[in-house]
């Protein structure tokens, strides 16, 4: 054998041992939801916001997998303004497939002050899911919830999609 032909083959096992240790890509899809909100004082508000899920692309049954959820500014305008650290997110991911349930996600508070009147933009959320099924798991946006301590009160403020089910944004394969 050549030594190019050693070469192109030592670089081929190689690029294949390479690919072996590549860790898992995580999955995830940007859906849209229609989601209405519940504020007080001022009543309902409602808006498409870009929601976004992301998972392993493959796990194992038994194994605990990290799902991150992170939206666009959801459809709350709030009548004052609402200092940093205020505002604490949660909300619920919808489990379908091989396997089925809830997994409650929850986020971190404000780092900046949201001014009145202006779209909130949340922290991101994130939860833990154990498998339990081998097979297809997806992953799709469900209610979410704005926790604001505020002068008058603390306040949670209900968002659910206005169309359920949501779309699917990430899958999980299941082994």
């Amino acid at each position: 054998m050549s030594v190019k032909r050693l070469a192109a083959v030592g670089s081929l096992i190689a690029a294949g041992a390479a690919l072996v240790l590549v860790p898992t890509p995580a999955y995830a899809d940007t859906v849209t939801v229609n989601y209405s909100c519940e504020i007080p004082l001022t009543g309902t508000q409602t808006g498409d916001v870009d929601v976004t899920i992301t998972a392993p692309a493959t796990a194992a049954v038994g194994e605990t997998v990290d799902i991150t959820v992170t939206t666009g500014p959801i459809p709350i305008l709030p009548p004052i303004d609402l200092d940093a650290g205020s505002v604490t997110p949660s909300g619920e991911v919808t489990v379908s497939g091989a396997q089925t349930g809830a997994v409650t996600v929850t986020g971190t508070a404000n780092a900046e002050p949201y001014p009145a009147n202006q779209p909130v933009q949340l922290t991101a959320l994130t939860g833990q899911l154990t498998l339990t099924a081998a097979g297809e798991v997806q992953l799709s946006p469900g209610a979410v919830n704005a926790t604001a301590v505020t002068v008058f009160g603390t306040f949670t403020i209900p968002c659910v999609p206005t169309t359920p089910p949501t779309p699917v944004s990430a899958v999980i394969t299941v082994t």
